[in-house]
């Protein structure tokens, strides 16, 4: 899939926004976020976090005001972060992520800074303390990780 049927299946599939490509990036820590079902604060805060860089570097590479709005990105947080997505919906948003990683500049680095992101959200929230060796992260982290 290329660019533009990515932003087809984005709007044909999903009724999301076009301008979703831009954050597209975020959708694997979201899916972390919500790999236990929750959402807690220390997590939504690294999303945010990643999300004010990211928009960011994409003002940087166009040269220009940033191509999403911060209306767009509340949408965003408030659809997929606030609340819990659909998992389909949050499944098919994953696969076209990893496309659009793979597709843009310098992706083993962007898949680095993702991957980075998700284990710092994996572990930011634990469930019960003191927890065991190979707790830190729930069984349901772990498999949204591989």
């Amino acid at each position: 899939m290329n660019r533009d049927e990515i932003i087809t299946a984005l709007e044909a599939e999903h009724d999301v926004s076009p301008q979703l490509i831009y954050v597209l990036d975020v959708i694997p820590l979201v899916d972390m976020l919500w790999a236990d079902g929750r959402n807690q604060d220390a997590e939504i805060s690294l999303i945010k976090k990643f999300l004010v860089e990211h928009m960011a570097e994409l003002e940087t590479a166009a040269g220009v005001d940033n191509p999403v709005s911060i209306d767009e990105i509340n949408d965003f947080i408030e659809r997929f972060v606030i609340q819990r997505p659909d998992p389909g919906l949050l499944k098919r948003l994953r696969e076209l992520a990893e496309l659009n990683i793979a597709q843009g500049p310098n992706p083993t680095d962007r898949s680095r800074t993702v991957l980075d992101y998700c284990l710092d959200i994996a572990s930011a929230a634990v469930a019960d303390y003191p927890y065991g060796k190979h707790e830190r992260f729930e069984q349901a982290e772990k498999e949204a990780l591989w």
